[in-house]
């Protein structure tokens, strides 16, 4: 659903090498904002500079690039001055322009005043200059835009400001210093381009003749492929736009230059539209060609009503073009929104869960390729039961089963927990690919939680109340033991079926063991280890963190 930047050139200078222009480019933080397309500001503004870019003449005009707020964080020292010429103003070397173009990533302050104050130093003396500024918001170290603006004037340098997205108060401001023009998306910024060096270039070669050919009718939605007969120049393409279409307009596109046949895709909307062959260097239409697109039918099936969480199968028919998918969203959701969702691609029948709230939710075939909504279906997801039959009390550590009734998705698992730690969140679990299944009751004595929860949906589906009660552990053994010596410890605890005694030093974290020997036996044998020093006789789990009991003695 990307969109397609389009720069058309007016330029009426005779082809001179005393043209200069120096382009600065706003890499500050803020351009990580979004435009109403969804895209970052600083891609769309890059989209439309490597449009630029590439419908440059390889003579005639010198053309640089600097660029700031690009290698240093807003706030840290230098940020006010973070502003590099990254391409000289001499010649036109269009990959330098690219590659900088490509690996300028936006992140620090918007020093605008220090920017343009450096850039009279980028240009010779002669000749004609041109400075064009693309930026996405105001002065912002303390800098006098207004006064470098003066001196670039006297200079008989020219300034030239494109706002991206700007507000009133800072379009307003910029508007004072220069000619000003503020794009409000994507294909504004690249027509503002165009416009701010219109009279800076020689003129491009006008579209010549060429032919199309493809079939009447495509599907909503669906590739399909144009055969074209043309002397192709760079930056020519082919746009399918419906038949009323003013010429210049595009939708989905591609340059001519990566192929022929070229593959297109087709609108999501039905309806008479024409194929053009078109140009970003130059206005007008090389040939156009009727193509009918026709609706693209989709049917939806599942049903009417569903568990909260509970796994439901979907069944489809429709284009299956190689981005549609089928999404769970609430009716009232704009057409384009998703929450859970499937590609098409993975089969004629989808697993889907039913989502944690209760009420109205629709189905819908949707396309990442175009817009529009194929097919929808609502469903109606309503309270799921859920029981489970479980000790209301028991021992720390000791293992107990639950039985369960409840929607048993994919996913779908059985936790034990404090009350108090924040839904979502998990200690022991099992999944309910068994019923009952088998927990090993935490250590500390207290409240507890069992939680039905789910890896595919958030939320907690259900919660029921457990009690541990404590449970004595003793651990008899001596006090001193010389290094490397062996003993006996006699032990009294749950003897889980994971549970072990084990030497640590004494303040080694919880949970980490040395040499240790399983429950299964008492008592057990140890070795003292051969360093001197304070150590723990530890009883922990396998199964259950924490430590159940511990006792400190000496190593001497």
């Amino acid at each position: 659903m990307s969109g397609r930047l389009c720069l058309l050139f007016f330029f009426y200078l005779p082809l001179t090498a005393q043209n200069h222009v120096e382009l600065i480019l706003d890499a500050s933080g803020s351009m990580y904002n979004r435009i109403e397309d969804g895209r970052y500001r600083i891609t769309a503004a890059k989209d439309a500079l490597r449009t630029f870019i590439a419908g440059l003449p390889d003579t005639g005009v010198n053309v640089g690039l600097r660029v700031y707020g690009a290698e240093i964080k807003a706030g840290r020292d230098g940020a006010c001055t973070d502003s590099v010429l990254k391409v000289p103003v001499k010649g036109c070397d269009k990959a330098a322009l690219l590659r900088v173009i490509d690996e300028t990533r936006a992140l620090g302050s918007t020093p605008i005043a220090y920017s343009l104050d450096q850039a009279t130093a980028d240009f010779p003396d002669s000749g004609r200059r041109l400075i064009v500024l693309v930026t996405d918001g105001k002065e912002q170290c303390d800098g006098d835009p207004a006064a470098v603006a003066a001196r670039l004037k006297e200079k008989g340098i020219e300034l030239r400001i494109i706002g991206f997205d700007l507000d009133r108060s800072a379009a307003e401001g910029f508007a004072a210093l220069a000619t000003f023009q503020n794009a409000r998306d994507a294909k504004e910024l690249a027509q503002a381009l165009g416009k701010a060096v219109e009279k800076t270039l020689p003129p491009p070669e006008p579209l010549g003749q060429a032919s199309l050919e493809a079939v009447a009718e495509v599907t909503a939605g669906s590739l399909f492929e144009v055969t074209w007969k043309a002397e192709p120049k760079e930056l020519d393409y082919i746009t399918i736009v419906p038949k009323e279409a003013a010429d210049g307009v595009y939708n989905n596109w591609s340059y001519v230059t990566k192929g022929n046949p070229l593959q297109l895709r087709a609108p999501g909307k039905p309806g008479a539209y024409q194929l053009r062959y078109q140009s970003d260097r130059v206005a007008g239409v090389a040939a156009r060609r009727a193509i009918t697109v026709k609706e693209a039918k989709a049917v939806l099936e599942a049903p009417e009503t569903v568990p909260a969480g509970a796994l439901f199968t979907v069944r489809w028919t429709g284009p299956n073009n190689d981005r549609d998918y089928i999404t769970l969203v609430a009716p009232d959701a704009p057409d384009g929104s998703y929450k859970e969702y499937d590609y098409t691609r993975k089969g004629r029948e989808l697993n889907f869960h039913g989502p944690m709230e209760p009420g109205a939710w629709e189905l819908r075939y949707q396309s990442e390729s175009v817009d529009g909504v194929f097919a929808r279906l609502k469903i109606q997801v309503v309270p799921s039961q859920f029981h489970m039959e479980y000790p209301a009390e028991v021992e720390a550590g000791k293992p107990f089963q639950v039985s369960w009734i409840g929607p048993a998705g994919k996913g779908d698992y059985l936790t034990v927990v404090k009350p108090d730690l924040p839904d979502g969140q998990y200690g022991e679990y099992q999944y309910t690919r068994k019923n009952p299944v088998t927990f090993n009751a935490p250590v500390g004595e207290g409240s507890y939680e069992i939680r039905y929860q789910s890896e595919r949906v958030s939320g907690v589906f259900a919660r029921f109340p457990l009690k541990v009660k404590g449970i004595e552990i003793k651990m008899d053994f001596p006090k001193r033991v010389e290094a490397g010596k062996t003993f006996e410890v006699t032990w009294k605890g749950p003897a889980g079926n994971r549970d072990y005694l084990t030497i640590v030093k004494a303040d080694a974290p919880d949970g980490q063991y040395g040499e240790y020997h399983y429950t299964r036996e008492n008592p057990l044998t140890f070795t003292a280890p051969k360093e001197a020093g304070i150590y723990e006789m530890r009883y922990q789990s396998d199964r259950v963190s924490g430590v159940y009991a511990r006792s400190r003695f000496e190593v001497y």
